[in-house]
């Protein structure tokens, strides 16, 4: 059910029971926003059939192609193109939205196909990318215009294409930066139309695109195996927080972004152990891991001041980040001042830090009723133990002793938390003062 359809019912059950006044019925419910259509099955139906539509007229148009004049092909792209916008438009002034975006989405997939086939005619094969980009772009105007979430969809992964295809450019040999625009455009407009469909898709484009960026500084600076990895995991963390504290603003899709990067951080914290045992000259560090590693520290360290400032982040989960952000960064100077094997009490420090972390996101996930992040809490406390109890364990007596003490250990916390929570709801009680007494001593012990 509908927030709105919740509090139309609630608020006639409340006027009846004269907790408020009929007459701020109607400014209530004039304040609550309209909530964004749902997808239907008529909806989705509708927009099945215009991508089956839009397939039928590119292998009609591909298969009399070289038969058509030029003139043809243009006219018939273009008609298409107008009739699927035009009928768009029409729908939407009826009141048919399923319809009326199922149409737009064919117009934005049919001027996506005179593009190309345009290209085609006149053999211009270097204007690909280039196109998909100018594809993108109409998509997310049409989006914008209308506005539609499935026209929206579309433009994101024409976008996540686009930069795809840029990625394996031979004739370019540069991160893509241009995306990070283009990303933040779409951003914008998922939020807007609140789409978190949208939301997915632009977190996994961001973090294939960080991938590739790190990789192309790694190609060009020759960045050590083990400051790489311990880069892209402070990285990955910083956006991490970035999506967080945008939820924490309310911001649509914020939490979707967090969830996703958190997890990548979580799978490079916990495989950066398995670099504990490569040789020294592979975590030796230069000018690129620190400037990558320094710039993410103080995003990092920003971000969990900003959260602790406004109330969403405790000093103890807090603390636990941060502890584990700087033993990720200075653990390339360590493996390497210590060379191989020497450094046996990091292991035991970074696995007693990353279970201090995975802790710290289950309780901050149970502070904040967020599921998703004591997910990920949860995840990484178990990932942690089966890395442990891999490198750890062999016996059969060790591995249920291990268990054992695991299972116990669970079990006070989960205590624990249970009281913290039952201190939280209790109602403060009033401190009671002193019986005033009567009699002689309330007068000093005079007499009349």
């Amino acid at each position: 059910m509908r927030y709105k359809s919740r509090l139309t019912g609630d608020l006639d059950r409340w006027i009846e029971r004269g907790w408020i006044d009929s007459g701020r019925r109607d400014d209530i419910l004039g304040d609550v926003p309209d909530p964004v259509q749902r997808w239907s099955a008529i909806g989705a139906l509708a927009i099945l059939g215009a991508v089956l539509l839009a397939m039928s007229a590119l292998t009609f148009v591909a298969a009399n192609w070289d038969a058509m004049p030029r003139l043809a092909r243009f006219a018939t792209i273009l008609l298409a193109l107008w009739l699927a916008m035009a009928g768009a438009g029409r729908a939407l002034d009826r009141g048919a939205g399923a319809l009326g975006h199922a149409l737009a989405l064919l117009g934005v997939a049919l001027f996506g196909a005179a593009i190309l086939l345009t290209a085609q005619t006149f053999n211009m094969t270097s204007f690909r990318n280039t196109a998909v980009l100018i594809w993108s772009v109409a998509g997310l105007a049409t989006a914008f215009a209308i506005p539609s979430r499935p026209v929206l969809i579309l433009a994101t992964l024409l976008g996540a294409l686009w930069a795809g295809l840029e990625i394996f450019n031979p004739f370019v040999d540069t991160a893509i930066w241009s995306y990070l625009p283009l990303w933040l455009v779409t951003a914008w407009l998922a939020i807007r139309l609140r789409s978190k469909a949208s939301a997915h898709l632009l977190a996994i484009g961001l973090a294939l695109w960080t991938g590739h960026a790190l990789y192309w500084l790694d190609q060009h600076f020759d960045i050590a195996d083990v400051s790489l990895h311990a880069g892209a995991t402070l990285v990955f963390g910083a956006l991490a927080l970035t999506g967080a504290l945008a939820r924490d603003r309310g911001v649509t899709g914020g939490g979707i972004l967090a969830a996703w990067m958190a997890v990548i951080t979580m799978v490079l914290a916990l495989l950066l152990q398995a670099q504990f045992d490569r040789p020294p000259e592979a975590a030796i560090s230069g000018g690129a891991y620190l400037a990558l590693a320094l710039g993410a520290m103080a995003a990092i360290g920003g971000l969990l001041v900003v959260r602790l400032g406004i109330g969403r982040l405790r000093t103890g989960p807090a603390a636990g980040l941060a502890g584990i952000g700087a033993l990720v960064f200075v653990t390339p100077y360590l493996l390497a001042a210590a060379g191989l094997g020497g450094l046996w009490w990091l292991q035991l420090a970074y696995g007693a830090l990353f279970y201090a972390g995975a802790v710290a996101l289950i309780l901050q996930g149970s502070r904040e009723s967020a599921g998703a992040t004591g997910t990920v809490g949860v995840a990484a406390f178990i990932g942690q133990t089966l890395y442990v109890y891999g490198e750890t364990f062999g016996g059969l007596l060790d591995t249920a002793l291990f268990f054992f003490v695991g299972g116990l250990i669970l079990f006070a916390m989960s205590y624990g938390v249970w009281r913290w929570k039952r201190r939280q709801q209790e109602p403060a009680v009033p401190a009671q003062s002193e019986p005033v007494q009567s009699g002689p001593a309330q007068s000093g012990g005079e007499t009349s």
